[in-house]
């Protein structure tokens, strides 16, 4: 069967936690050049990346999933309202106290 690449990451964690959002949503996904990602600066950043590769029927699937989970973490901070600690716009818990946003 043939993959298709649906992201390349900057990092290993990045690459895991795209991952993850799939294989929750369902949908059938992997982590490819983990080997390499611990070569960055020894050989160039671009060939250190991290890809997520899909199954080619969950593409359009996987696509739409991380533009959602893209736009999610734009916008404004959110602040908590327990310990008033500003967090980013994606997350659904305070980072410092794990408090609902």
């Amino acid at each position: 069967m043939t993959w298709v690449r649906l992201r390349t990451c900057r990092s290993l964690p990045e690459a895991h936690l795209v991952n993850t959002a799939l294989l929750r949503a369902g949908l059938r996904s992997e982590v490819r050049g983990e080997s390499r990602a611990p070569l960055a600066g020894e050989i160039p950043f671009a060939d250190a990346r991290v890809e997520v590769w899909v199954g080619p029927e969950h593409l359009l699937s996987a696509s739409a999933l991380l533009a959602e989970i893209d736009a999610a973490g734009e916008g404004e901070p959110h602040t908590c309202p327990k310990c008033g600690e500003e967090n980013p716009p994606a997350f659904e818990l305070c980072w410092r106290c794990g408090a609902d946003l």
